[in-house]
C-alpha cells in the first residue's frame, strides 16, 4: 500500500500539478441584510461598501493569508425571523467563518444570538441600535457603524447649545427609533434642554399629517426628526407642506442623498449631525472610495457605504495581524485595534467592541453643481468627544 501511495504522489508531482492545501480554501463571509423591502437601499450601500472594503484592504487581490475571500449575500427582507434563518443557513450549509450585517437593527439583534450559538464573529454595520453593543452585546459582536448615542452626542448636544431649550422627538416606533429617542433625550437634557413630547410613529406610515399637526400644537423650540427607510420622502414633503420650518428649528441626523433630495431647498440653513457625506472626510482612503465607487456605480458613495467598508478593512487587518482565522485569537486581536477608514482612524473599544469614530455637524447649503441641499461642515467631532457610555456588564 505504501508503494502505491508513493507512486501516486510521484505521478502527481511529475505531471506538474500542485497538491491542494488548506491555504487555498476560501475564507467565507456571510452577509445578511435588506436586499428587498423598505431598507433595500441601505442593504445595497452596505454590500457595495463591504465588497469595496475587501478590495481596498487586500490591494485588489481579494485574498488574505493566501486564501481567497468569498462573500455570500442573503436577503432578510428586514424581518428578524428571516434574518436568523438566513444566518443559520450561511453557517450550516455554507460553513461561513464570519457574519456581517445588517441594514435593520432588529435583524442585527436577532442574529447576535446566532453568532453566540455558533461562535462566529459578527461584524455589525450599519445597524445603529445602542443595545447591539449594549444590553444585547456578546463577545462575538464588533461594530464599525455608529450608534444612536454617537449620533445623539453629535446632534443633540449641538441642538441644545444652539437651537433652543424645548424639543419634541419624532421617531419610528421600532427598536432603532426607541434607542434614538433615549439617546437624543439624554444628550439634550445633559446640556440643560428639555423634551416636551415624544411622537412615536408606525414605521410603515405614509401619511404623517396627524403626527405633524400634533407637533405643531406642541409648539417646541425645535424638533428632532429621526427617520429611516420608507416614508422619508413623504415625511419631509409634508414637513415642508405644513411650513414647520417657519415655526421651529428642525434638526436631525441628516440621511442619505435621496432623503436630501426629498427634503429640498426649503431646509437650506438647517443644522444637524451627519454620519457621512462623501466630500466631508479629507483622507486618501475616502478619496479612493469615492473614485472607485463613482467608476463602478456611476454615483458617489452614500451614507452607509463607509460603515461596511470599514468592517471589511477591520476584518482583513485582524486576520493579517493574527495570522489566523481562529475566532478567539481574532477577538483578542481586535480588542483595542486601531485601523484607518474613509472616516479617518477608528478603534474598537475593548469593553464593548464599539468602533469610536469621528462625526460631523453640518449646515445645509445650496451649492453649485448639486441638485439638492448639501451638508457643509461646521464642526468635526472627534471619536473621543462622541464616545458613547459603556453599558455592557464587565
Amino acid at each position: 500500500m505504501k508503494k502505491v501511495l508513493i507512486l501516486a504522489l510521484m505521478t502527481f508531482l511529475l505531471a506538474g500539478l500542485s497538491l491542494p492545501t488548506m491555504a487555498e480554501e476560501p475564507i467565507k463571509i456571510g452577509i445578511v441584510t435588506s436586499m428587498s423591502g423598505p431598507l433595500e437601499y441601505y442593504g445595497i450601500m452596505q454590500t457595495r461598501g463591504f465588497e469595496l472594503g475587501i478590495e481596498y484592504a487586500t490591494g485588489g487581490t481579494n485574498e488574505v493569508l493566501g486564501r481567497p475571500i468569498e462573500i455570500l449575500i442573503e436577503d432578510s427582507g428586514g424581518d428578524p425571523g428571516t434574518g436568523v434563518t438566513r444566518a443559520r443557513e450561511l453557517i450550516e450549509r455554507h460553513d461561513v467563518h464570519f457574519l456581517q450585517g445588517t441594514a435593520n437593527s432588529a435583524v442585527a439583534l436577532a442574529i447576535q444570538d446566532v453568532s453566540l450559538e455558533y461562535e462566529r464573529i459578527f461584524m455589525v454595520a450599519p445597524a445603529a441600535a445602542d443595545s447591539i453593543t449594549g444590553a444585547n452585546w456578546n463577545r462575538y459582536t464588533f461594530r464599525t457603524g455608529s450608534t444612536t448615542t454617537q449620533d445623539a452626542l453629535t446632534g443633540g448636544v449641538y441642538a441644545a447649545r444652539e437651537l433652543g431649550d424645548e424639543f419634541v422627538i419624532f421617531a419610528p416606533d421600532n427598536a432603532w427609533g426607541r434607542d434614538t429617542e433615549k439617546a437624543w433625550r439624554s444628550a439634550i437634557e445633559g446640556e440643560g434642554g428639555s423634551i416636551k413630547n415624544v411622537l412615536f410613529v408606525p414605521p410603515d406610515t405614509s401619511d404623517f399629517t396627524p403626527y405633524l399637526l400634533r407637533l405643531l400644537s406642541d409648539n417646541p423650540d425645535g424638533a428632532v426628526v429621526a427617520w429611516a427607510g420608507a416614508g422619508g420622502i413623504q415625511l419631509f414633503d409634508q414637513i415642508d407642506e405644513y411650513h414647520l420650518y417657519d415655526h421651529m428649528a428642525i434638526t436631525s441626523g441628516f440621511g442619505d442623498i435621496p432623503a436630501l433630495q426629498a427634503m429640498g431647498y426649503s431646509i437650506v440653513g438647517a443644522q444637524g449631525m451627519m454620519k457621512y457625506f462623501y466630500p466631508l472626510p479629507d483622507n486618501e482612503i475616502n478619496d479612493w472610495l469615492v473614485d472607485a465607487y463613482m467608476e463602478r456605480y456611476d454615483s458617489p458613495p452614500d451614507l452607509f457605504v463607509p460603515d461596511a467598508f470599514a468592517a471589511a478593512q477591520a476584518l482583513v487587518k485582524a486576520i493579517e495581524t493574527a495570522g489566523t482565522i481562529d475566532t478567539d485569537t481574532l477577538i483578542e486581536t481586535m480588542r483595542g485595534m486601531e485601523f484607518d477608514t474613509p472616516k479617518g482612524p477608528m478603534v474598537f473599544r475593548p469593553e464593548d467592541h464599539q468602533a469610536l469614530q469621528a462625526m460631523y455637524v453640518v449646515e445645509m447649503q445650496e451649492v453649485e453643481g448639486f441638485d439638492f441641499p448639501v451638508p457643509v461642515l461646521l464642526q468635526e467631532m472627534s471619536p473621543e468627544e462622541v464616545a458613547p457610555p459603556i453599558t455592557v456588564e464587565q
